[in-house]
C-alpha cells in the first residue's frame, strides 16, 4: 500500500505478501509527526517508532490513545489501519481506512488500501449496478466532504452575488452575461442541493464495521430462544439501526436485518 505524502506510508505495489511497501517507512514516519500539529508529539512519535520496529500492537495502542484524547486526522486513521491490517485484524483495518476516506475522500492511497483489505473479506454481497447517472451523482457527491461542499457552495454564491452586482451597475452587459448568471444560479442550487443531501445522508445513516469473525445475527436482542437469521463475518459493513443494552440491530446492504452483540461491531466516526 502506498505513499506519495510524507505523512503516510505503504504504496500500491504489493510487497512482502501483504500489499504494503515498507521500503520508505522509516523516513516517512520520521516526517509524519510534523504534519499533525494538535496531536501530542510524544504519543505520535511512540507510535511511529513502534511501526518502524514492527511492534504493531504497541503502535495500535498508542494510535488509539490519541483518538481517545479527541484528536483525529485522516493520516492517523490510515496508519492505524495499516497496523491493524498487518496483524490480520481486517475488520479494524477497514474501520480505520473508512474513517480516513471520510476525512480525505480523494486520497488514492486510502482507496487502494481499503480495496486490498476488503478483498480479504469472506462476505461479499454483490448488488446490481445502479443507473449510470445515479452512480455518477454518487461518485461526485462522495468525492468531497460535507465541509468542502459547503465551502464550495459559499464561494460560488459569493461569485454569483458579485456578478449580479456587476449587472446592476452596468459593468456587465449583453446576452452572454445574463446566460452566465443563469448558469451560476443553476450551479449554486446544484451544489447546495448536494450539500443538503450529503448532510442528511450522514445524519440518518449510522454505519459500522463488523470486527469479529463469524457473528450470528439473531431475531432478538438476546440469545435465549431467538432464531439465528444469518451469519456475518469480519470486515462487513452494516447500518446500525438501533441499540438495546449490549446488542445492536443491524441492516445489511441486501436488506437483511438482525441483532448482534454490540462488541462485535465498531461504528464509524
Amino acid at each position: 500500500m502506498g505513499s506519495h505524502h510524507s505523512s503516510r506510508y505503504g504504496n500500491s505495489h504489493e510487497a512482502n505478501g501483504w500489499g504494503i511497501d515498507m521500503s520508505r517507512l522509516i523516513s516517512l514516519l520520521l516526517l509524519i509527526s510534523f504534519a499533525f500539529g494538535d496531536v501530542p508529539d510524544d504519543l505520535f512519535s511512540q507510535a511511529n517508532d513502534a511501526m518502524i520496529y514492527e511492534k504493531y500492537e504497541d503502535a495500535i495502542q498508542t494510535y488509539e490513545s490519541i483518538l481517545e484524547l479527541g484528536h483525529e486526522n485522516a493520516d492517523l486513521y490510515y496508519n492505524l489501519g495499516n497496523a491493524y491490517y498487518r496483524l490480520h485484524y481486517i475488520g479494524q483495518g477497514i474501520w480505520a481506512y473508512s474513517n480516513a476516506l471520510k476525512l480525505s475522500p480523494r486520497e488514492t492511497d486510502f482507496h487502494h488500501n481499503i480495496a486490498v483489505a476488503e478483498a480479504r473479506r469472506i462476505d461479499r454481497i454483490d448488488m446490481p449496478e445502479p443507473f449510470f447517472l445515479l452512480q455518477a451523482y454518487r461518485d461526485i457527491k462522495s468525492n468531497f466532504t460535507l465541509r468542502e461542499w459547503i465551502v464550495l457552495g459559499s464561494l460560488v454564491l459569493l461569485f454569483q452575488a458579485m456578478w449580479v452586482f456587476g449587472l446592476q451597475f452596468g459593468w456587465l452587459r449583453g446576452h452572454m452575461s445574463q446566460s452566465i448568471l443563469t448558469g451560476l444560479i443553476v450551479l449554486t442550487l446544484g451544489i447546495h442541493g448536494i450539500a443538503v443531501d450529503k448532510y442528511f445522508q450522514e445524519k440518518r445513516t449510522h454505519t459500522g464495521v463488523v470486527i469479529a469473525n463469524g457473528v450470528d445475527a439473531y431475531s432478538g436482542p438476546f440469545y435465549g430462544e431467538n432464531t439465528v437469521l444469518f451469519r456475518i463475518n469480519e470486515g462487513s459493513l452494516a447500518d446500525i439501526h438501533q441499540s438495546q443494552k449490549d446488542w445492536v440491530e443491524i441492516i445489511l446492504i441486501d436488506g437483511k436485518k438482525g441483532w448482534i452483540p454490540a462488541e462485535s461491531i465498531r461504528a464509524l466516526k
